[in-house]
């Protein structure tokens, strides 16, 4: 999360199943926009997330639950996610499912921290900054 608040990370979602979901908790929905107001989130294309979702839902085990997770991954070119979700990151890598078959990084905990890099930053998410002290206010 620091990554976001007080480094160059950024939060990237899109798609009706997403949209859904933020509907459903207002704390989430609250939180995403003051990550808006910050410039800390990309919003991706819906149909395109959408139509990706409704691909992989054909193709994907139904032991996974959030193929829109993996839509807005290969639609935006996300390197990075941020998950504790062990049941998921099988599907998550699964390269089969990504532009190149390249998968992106699994940040699951502090021990991943070397994965907070520029390296790591997607194209959607640039330019990519370090926020001033009146965009951290906008968190605290």
């Amino acid at each position: 999360m620091e990554w976001i608040t007080k480094g160059k990370g950024k939060i990237v979602y899109g798609g009706s199943t997403y949209a859904s979901e933020l509907q459903k908790m207002n704390t989430r929905r609250n939180f995403l926009r003051a990550f808006e107001r910050a410039g800390k989130v990309v919003s991706i294309d819906d149909a395109a997330v959408d139509g990706k979702e409704k691909t992989y839902k054909a193709h994907v085990n139904n032991d996974f639950d959030d193929p829109h997770l993996v839509a807005i991954i290969a639609v935006s070119g996300v390197k990075l996610l941020c998950t504790k979700d062990k049941r998921a990151i099988p599907f998550l890598k699964n390269r089969q499912f990504y532009q190149k078959g390249k998968s992106p990084k699994i940040y699951t905990s502090k021990k991943n921290a070397n994965l907070l890099c520029d390296d790591n930053i997607a194209e959607c998410c640039k330019p990519a900054y370090r926020p001033n002290k009146a965009t951290w206010e906008l968190f605290t």
